[in-house]
């Protein structure tokens, strides 16, 4: 059993009070995925990786796990036990054609020093269409959304376009993304998907039992 807060708080000699380990762990329940570099963020990972069983501890008892990339310097909460709520078909897809995207850059050594792959709009068009057989909805603010979503969970962010792209953005993956969905449920995905020109009803099942392998 974990300690209390109130335990903690007095531990760090007036550094930190109650309400900071309680937000720190709302952060981390609600987001997935948090990292130092990023200002909302920094003050809850700093904390969490300081305190790590703790949290750990307290992770567990709502049946998570908490993990850490200490190269990258990020953490994560992933499922101990699997989930039966049903997930978006749309954006199920959006974020498991992230994860092999990811996969690909980080294979070819395409990844910023912090661990991203940035990728622009065309190329992850290009990339669900491989995988779906359907087009991606690339109006701006339709695409933003999605973006923003991911972005909840730290899995992509979005980026500044290159200069003379013509594009109103690019999307930063984070890497966060390889420990939060595995690549083995990406690959059941895209067989399932690339088999053939499937209806929905199908590609809702492919997607159910990727989601359903990574969780296990």
């Amino acid at each position: 059993m974990p300690r209390t807060w109130e335990g903690l708080a007095q531990s760090t000699d007036g550094d930190y009070v109650v309400d900071d380990f309680k937000q720190a762990f709302y952060q981390l329940v609600t987001q997935q995925c948090l990292y130092a570099r990023f200002v909302q963020q920094g003050v809850a990972y700093r904390l969490i990786s300081r305190h790590r069983t703790e949290f750990k501890e307290a992770a567990d008892l709502l049946g998570l796990q908490l993990a850490f990339n200490d190269r990258l310097e990020y953490c994560y909460v992933n499922q101990a036990v699997a989930r039966h709520s049903p997930m978006d078909l749309q954006e199920t897809m959006f974020l498991l054609v992230l994860r092999h995207t990811y996969h690909l850059h980080a294979s070819a050594g395409d990844l910023t020093p912090e661990g991203d792959a940035v990728i622009s709009i065309p190329e992850l068009q290009e990339t669900f269409k491989g995988l779906t057989g359907r087009d991606l909805e690339t109006r701006t603010q339709v695409l933003k959304a999605q973006v923003k979503t991911a972005q909840r969970n730290g899995l992509a962010r979005l980026a500044d376009a290159e200069d003379g792209d013509g594009q109103p953005f690019a999307i930063a993956i984070l890497p966060g993304i390889a420990d939060v969905l595995s690549e083995h449920a990406v690959n059941r995905f895209g067989a399932h998907l690339k088999a053939s020109l499937i209806a929905p009803p199908a590609a809702a099942a492919a997607v159910d039992q990727a989601v359903k392998e990574q969780e296990q």
